[in-house]
């Protein structure tokens, strides 16, 4: 049965992603967030003006180097060089030298500060892809340290899993009041840590085959697969030390971003054709467009309840980008002509919607007749080129 992502009828629709990709989300990016006092500019206006922020954040920092390196592997070998400006930073700024960790901050004048699963997540995927694509030992070896910091400093030994923040010498933080970074109650164990612990070992994996990563990265699978699922079709957003879950709302956007990276990870295994992953990811897809995805005009919404109801109708980017490679991604693996009409229904959502026509990159949240809510600014230190680039670059390799 041929591909249906590889018809000539979808040929149209991967040109227009591929151009999209180069000529409005990484022609305003690039070079101009690359800042040669050392990484890249966080802050960019509603019209690309450069706004003052000095600062620089560890998972901005590494999901731009990342985006240089799969660009560059990608053929647009230019983009190399972006990526080694991405690693000088990581490394000589960002990296404690003396235990490997990464820090949350840099040059935002607060000096050392919590260290956080989430960030050595992200400087683990960016090194990763960069030692893969520039060929460099030292990219390599600044993943090693922040994953061996990872274990000495994060691994749960008891129940299995990372907790989300350690002091800056390795003492795990499993109890104090208030929130950590991305807003996680100290002691509970976050959905999105893990999910990102998931892509970050699957990239890094590909290029170190260790033993112990490989066992915690199908440790990581498993924990979507049977620790935060529900079978409804949606993840468990935070969880007790445990694995006791805690009530809360559903992230659709989380939920279709881990339905590919799960089949990632999979594939980076050697497991392209498990099927209980592949059914957990058909079941979050298929419960993300059944109660959180607009039916008439196409794109997803960010979050809702248990019990399907929504809880706002603004369309973020990175919920878009997300969605549209999960979508391809069944549409690949499955033959399924849903996901196929889907994908088509998404993308024009994307090109007319959320893609700014005047001066590029990506809405950050539009509401449903696709207007800017808020400053709209192009780039913040949540708002890099990661989930958009991600999304119409791997998309567009689905559709050829």
């Amino acid at each position: 049965m041929p591909n249906a992502l590889s018809s000539s009828h979808h040929s149209s629709l991967r040109e227009r992603i591929e151009t999209s990709l180069y000529r409005d989300l990484l022609a305003p990016w690039f070079p101009a967030c690359v800042d040669p006092s050392g990484g890249f500019h966080q802050r960019f206006g509603a019209d690309w003006s450069r706004l003052e922020d000095e600062s620089r954040f560890i998972v901005f920092q590494s999901r731009m180097t990342w985006v240089s390196a799969v660009v560059a592997e990608a053929g647009r070998r230019e983009f190399a060089d972006h990526a080694r400006h991405g690693v000088r930073i990581l490394l000589d700024e960002m990296q404690d030298p003396e235990t490997g960790a990464f820090r949350w901050f840099t040059r935002d004048g607060q000096g050392e500060g919590e260290r956080h699963a989430y960030g050595q997540s992200f400087a683990i995927y960016g090194l990763a892809a960069a030692a893969r694509a520039l060929e460099s030992e030292e990219a390599l070896a600044g993943a090693k340290r922040a994953f061996a910091w990872l274990e000495r400093a994060h691994y749960d030994p008891e129940h299995g899993g990372y907790f989300e923040a350690a002091t800056p010498a390795g003492e795990t933080i499993r109890t104090k009041e208030g929130l950590d970074g991305i807003g996680t109650p100290y002691g509970q164990k976050s959905q999105n840590t893990h999910l990102h612990l998931l892509e970050a070992f699957a990239e890094f994996y590909r290029v170190w085959p260790d033993p112990l990563l490989r066992r915690r990265l199908e440790e990581m699978l498993q924990v979507f697969n049977e620790r935060l699922f529900v079978q409804e079709g949606w993840l468990h957003g935070f969880v007790q030390a445990g694995w006791t879950p805690v009530p809360g709302t559903v992230s659709h956007g989380h939920d279709v971003e881990a339905a590919h990276l799960m089949l990632d990870a999979a594939d980076a295994l050697g497991k392209r054709d498990d099927p209980t992953t592949l059914d957990r990811a058909v079941r979050l897809v298929d419960y993300a467009l059944r109660v959180g995805w607009d039916q008439e005009g196409g794109g997803f919404f960010y979050a809702g309840t248990p019990e399907g109801e929504l809880l706002d109708h603004t369309k973020n980017w990175w919920v878009q980008a997300e969605g549209l490679l999960a979508l391809a991604t069944l549409a690949d693996r499955t033959n399924d002509a849903r996901y196929t009409e889907a994908l088509r229904k998404q993308w024009e959502w994307i090109e007319t919607h959320q893609v700014d026509e005047a001066y590029g990159g990506w809405h950050e949240s539009v509401d449903l007749l696709g207007e800017p809510q808020g400053l709209d600014l192009k780039g913040h230190a949540w708002k890099a080129a990661y989930h958009d680039g991600r999304g119409l670059l791997y998309t567009a390799r689905l559709l050829r």
